[in-house]
């Protein structure tokens, strides 16, 4: 059995799953905010301070996994490189950190009556402001959903991850666990006119997600069967080796079906009383082991390229046919 990938490990999956969390509960609020207005204050100021948290936490984590993190601040030298994803990646982050935090103080009453104190204008305005940092929030946070997997996808000696499918699985599931995070807060804590559509519209966005998410792992893990043998080699470590178990019971099966099993059932009004609250937090576990599971498991498996070539493998079979 193959060796598994072990030079980025669980820090890395951990910023990889908490980027990819930020930036889906701020496209999840920025959303709800647009299209309900000042309705749902509860709802957009939570996961706008989950978001900004987050992903400063996940740089936090990326940092520290460098070994020597004040190295780091050397970094903007390279900023203006941006034919590096590292570079256009490092301004993702400053840019989702800098727009969210500046979003959820938009949100939060004490931060707007500090700033009417600064400059009447910025709570005076606060409507406009709110909608403006949404819209230019939304397309930076998708940005960092999907550089959590470009970061991976550029790395051509690493065959598994080399493809373009594998920014997009890792922008869905992080659509999917952000979306989690909010509807679990709006189905416990959302109360008055409209939360009960709001939830339902939620769990709609969510079972269209996982529907997606599931399709496009399935594309994702068909690509790599037919990209070569070292590309099969990891595809079978996730599906019948090592990584069985937590991919197929925890990414999969947690990850995925039960998420969609709770938001089928909330839709379908099966769950009445004490249910109704209880499977909303049990839903949500689900979703974050399940997601941070499946950054974890493609990184474990992300072997490296063989350094034999195809001529120098056909030229060993041949001597081995002409030994006695």
């Amino acid at each position: 059995m193959a060796n598994l990938q072990t030079t980025w490990g669980w820090l890395v999956a951990t910023y990889l799953f908490l980027g990819g969390l930020g930036a889906g509960c701020f496209c999840a609020v920025a959303g709800v905010a647009l299209a309900g207005g000042e309705r749902f204050k509860s709802t957009v100021r939570f996961g706008a301070w989950v978001s900004v948290s987050a992903i400063a936490l996940g740089t936090g984590l990326l940092l520290a996994d460098i070994g020597k993190p004040l190295r780091a601040i050397v970094l903007f030298k390279s900023f203006v490189n941006l034919s590096s994803w590292m570079a256009i990646g490092a301004w993702l982050l400053f840019g989702a950190i800098l727009l969210n935090g500046l979003f959820a103080l938009f949100w939060t009453d004490r931060a707007l009556a500090l700033m009417a104190r600064v400059w009447k204008p910025l709570s005076g305005k606060r409507r406009v402001w709110r909608i403006l940092l949404a819209v230019a929030g939304i397309p930076v946070n998708l940005g960092v959903a999907a550089y959590t997997g470009i970061l991976l996808s550029v790395l051509s000696y690493r065959p598994f991850w080399h493809t373009g499918l594998l920014p997009v699985l890792f922008t869905v599931s992080a659509l999917d666990a952000g979306l989690g995070v909010v509807t679990a807060h709006t189905a416990l804590r959302e109360r008055g006119d409209g939360a009960k559509r709001l939830r339902t519209g939620l769990e709609v966005c969510i079972v269209v997600l996982v529907m997606i998410e599931a399709q496009v792992l399935l594309m994702y893990l068909d690509k790599m069967m037919q990209s070569g043998p070292d590309a099969l080699r990891s595809v079978q470590l996730l599906t019948s080796g090592t990584l069985m178990r937590p991919f197929w019971a925890v990414a999969v099966g947690i990850g995925l079906g039960i998420p969609l099993l709770v938001c089928a059932s909330q839709l379908a009004g099966l769950l009445k009383n004490r249910a109704a609250i209880v499977i909303p937090l049990i839903g949500l576990f689900s979703c974050l082991v399940g997601g941070w599971t499946l950054r974890y498991v493609v990184l474990a498996a992300g072997l490296p390229a063989s350094l034999s070539s195809p001529a120098w493998e056909q030229l060993q079979d041949g001597v081995r046919l002409l030994l006695p």
